[in-house]
């Protein structure tokens, strides 16, 4: 069933999901579900301190150790010095493969526990929003939330990761570079200022492409699902080739993007590689000729070893500051339409005294009811009708004249704007929507199923129920028929939205759904306008069954359908310009009865519908 597609103003103050928090609220929300990791955080923090120190100091130390030892004991034959050295560096790499791996798997670990909070967090909240949030976004562009939004704020892990390993490589390691050698560290600091140059040039660049990235992949998202939904549309008008036209200029405007950024990062990094490259080999330079020239120097080659791997470690630390930047840039941007998205608030939700619904008798009152989905442009204007309990009430007219509204007030996917509808003497507004929805069973005119099997998309009109129900239920849908006849039977899979069925097929499983849920309120939009006679036949046979006892609500395109209905509404631009049964408003001659001549002036001999009252 379509329900109030188009343009909400009441919802115009919600947040779209193009992110519009900013990203310093975004990146402070964001924190709140870091503090939420700190147990693998800290053991991460602390792997990768120690990581660090044992790639500063450590390996740079035994090597500077060891060279100087076999200079100075070259020739000697004096081996036990070495081997403790050897040993020595056996235990330091078996240290660093141990921390390795600790921090990395702290890191992942709490990188895909952030990854499956968010995916979950953003499922269940899309569950809770109003049908009109929906009416606005396109799927395509919700399912990048969950898709591509979502592992790019993962990536603030190894932000967060290269926050603690870069500053103690800089800080730890010019203290370092300073103990050991004064003067060769200022030598060294020379190229500092140009590297933090190129940094900060280089993160407004991506600052303003990292956005441009996340935007386009949501735009690829949103047409390959609206595409691949409609396939058989495309395929029936010979679309396919303009299709893969927009496809690919969607897609290379992502890849166009993606590489802009690229470039931006890569051009930093051999920067300042090679500004650091230049700061080694000024160093080796100055070293060298302080080794060569000074035969009284107390700076050995293994100190001038020992000092150029930590100058590379404090180079790399430098390097990891600018992608620190970089990367936060990438993860708040997405973080950005994240929380954006779990910002938006349902504007239907339960009153704090809400009451729960016992299972109703079924009777609905329309009280003066009004409703618009834009502001001063009125769908509903002054609706007022009652349907007794288990009474078949037909809504027809002209399309846009508001029926579908109508049905999808009952069920509260939008609130109306004035006056009031009530069950059993409740206002819906008072209740609380789980137990008013559970007294509710709807048949749209298109069916949606699931890619699950026959047995999984019944048994969604009342989880847990046994098979003897569910079978039950499709025998009085005139579904079982065809059902003992598959592969699998109740087990066969029916493919996505159920494309392996005749529309008959999907019709009676809708309506076994129907039956399982047992509702007393009943809404059905006409399901068998475009079914084939013999198909038609076995669903209005199906249909009469289920309306039985219940109070039903039947939105009408064929009047044929509704000839014994206890109550018709004939509606025009949003009011009930007529009200009254069948014959009663044939014999008026007004709307009803022109619209009934209308549609049979070519076949005043249509089979009587399945609605008797």
């Amino acid at each position: 069933m379509r329900l109030g597609r188009g343009r909400l103003s009441k919802y115009k103050g919600q947040p779209s999901v193009q992110g519009e928090l900013g990203q310093k609220e975004a990146f402070r929300r964001l924190t709140g579900y870091l503090v939420d990791l700190k147990a693998p955080l800290a053991v991460g923090f602390l792997a990768s301190v120690v990581w660090s120190l044992l790639n500063l100091i450590g390996t740079g130390w035994l090597a500077s150790t060891f060279i100087d030892t076999i200079t100075r004991l070259q020739g000697t034959g004096r081996m036990a010095e070495v081997n403790r050295l050897i040993a020595l560096a056996v235990l330091l790499y078996l240290a660093r493969g141990v921390v390795y791996f600790v921090m990395n798997y702290t890191w992942n670990y709490a990188g895909q526990s952030l990854s499956l909070r968010l995916r979950n967090e953003i499922f269940a909240h899309l569950q809770s929003l109003h049908i009109a949030f929906f009416d606005h976004r396109k799927t395509g562009q919700l399912m990048s939330a969950i898709s591509n939004d979502v592992p790019a704020v993962n990536a603030v892990l190894t932000v967060v990761q290269d926050s603690i390993t870069a500053p103690v490589l800089v800080v730890v390691g010019t203290g370092l570079l300073f103990w050991l050698n004064w003067k060769l560290a200022l030598v060294a600091c020379i190229c500092l200022p140009p590297i933090a140059a190129v940094i900060v040039r280089a993160t407004r660049r991506t600052r303003r492409y990292a956005g441009q990235v996340q935007a386009n992949l949501a735009q690829v998202s949103e047409h390959a699902e609206e595409t691949l939904s409609g396939i058989r549309v495309v395929r029936s008008f010979g679309n396919e080739e303009y299709e893969i036209a927009r496809f690919m200029e969607k897609s290379s405007s992502v890849t166009r993007a993606i590489l802009r950024n690229l470039r931006t990062r890569l051009a930093m990094v051999p920067l300042v590689e090679l500004l650091g490259a230049l700061a080694i080999i000024l160093v080796l330079w100055v070293a060298g000729v302080q080794i060569v020239t000074d035969q009284q120097a107390a700076f050995t080659t293994g100190d001038m070893l020992f000092f150029v791997m930590a100058l590379q470690q404090v180079a790399n630390g430098c390097k990891n500051l600018g992608q620190i930047s970089v990367n936060l840039t990438a993860s708040t941007v997405a973080a950005d339409r994240v929380f954006t998205l779990l910002s938006c608030k349902s504007e239907i939700v339960d009153k704090p005294e809400a009451v729960e619904l016992d299972r109703v008798q079924g009777r609905v009152v329309f009280d003066d009811v009004s409703f618009g989905y834009s502001a001063g442009i009125p769908v509903l204007a002054g609706i007022s009708f009652v349907m007794e309990p288990g009474e078949v009430v037909a809504v027809v007219g002209p399309t846009g004249a508001g029926k579908t509204t109508i049905a999808a007030l009952i069920p509260r996917f939008y609130d109306v704007m004035s006056g009031s509808l009530r069950v059993d003497g409740v206002d819906i507004r008072d209740c609380t929507l789980k137990s008013l929805r559970r007294q509710i069973g709807i048949v749209p005119q298109e069916t949606v199923l699931f890619a699950g099997t026959v047995r999984e998309n019944i048994a969604y009109g009342r989880l847990g129920s046994t098979d003897e129900e569910i079978t039950a239920a499709a025998k009085m849908a005139n579904a079982w028929e065809f059902i003992e006849r598959m592969p699998e039977g109740m087990e066969t899979r029916i493919g996505e939205r159920g494309v392996t069925l005749s529309g008959g097929q999907r019709q009676r499983i809708a309506i076994a759904r129907a039956v399982l849920r047992d509702p007393r309120i009943l809404i059905l939009d006409e399901a068998t306008s475009s079914l084939d006679t013999q198909s038609e036949a076995l669903v209005q046979d199906a249909l009469q069954k289920l309306v039985a006892h219940r109070t039903t609500l039947v939105i009408a395109h064929r009047l044929s359908t509704i000839r014994n209905a206890n109550k018709i509404l004939v509606i025009k631009e949003g009011h009930i310009v007529e009200s009254g049964p069948h014959e009663e408003l044939l014999a008026r001659g007004g709307t009803y009865a022109d619209l009934y001549r209308t549609q049979f002036r070519f076949d005043d001999g249509a089979a009587r519908g399945p609605y008797e009252a």
